[in-house]
């Protein structure tokens, strides 16, 4: 279930990503995410009732990734990319996808 405010409705939007991206909404929070949790039950009732798999949740990533390493490469890294003129995030990024 993803929660989002939107600005043009002036609502917050609930997606269910697994189930086709239905959509539902609400004026606060809470009411959002009750509509949320009623569409995704009808829908799992529905599914179960017309013998249709049920999606499995997906998961989800931050983006974000917390890595301890030796002081060593750390300094080595962080001057190849003061080298290059990136940051030391785009210069890990850059030889992860290589």
């Amino acid at each position: 279930m993803v929660l989002l405010w939107s600005e043009e409705d002036g609502c917050y939007v609930v997606t269910l990503p697994g189930w086709q991206n239905a959509r539902t909404h609400g004026a606060t929070l809470e009411e959002a995410t009750r509509n949320g949790r009623e569409v995704l039950n009808l829908l799992i009732e529905a599914a179960r009732k017309n013998g249709e798999a049920i999606p499995a949740p997906e998961r989800r990533y931050s983006g974000n990734l917390r890595l301890r390493l030796p002081i060593s490469m750390h300094a080595r890294l962080a001057r190849d990319a003061e080298r290059e003129g990136v940051s030391l995030n785009q210069w890990i990024v850059s030889k992860l996808a290589s």
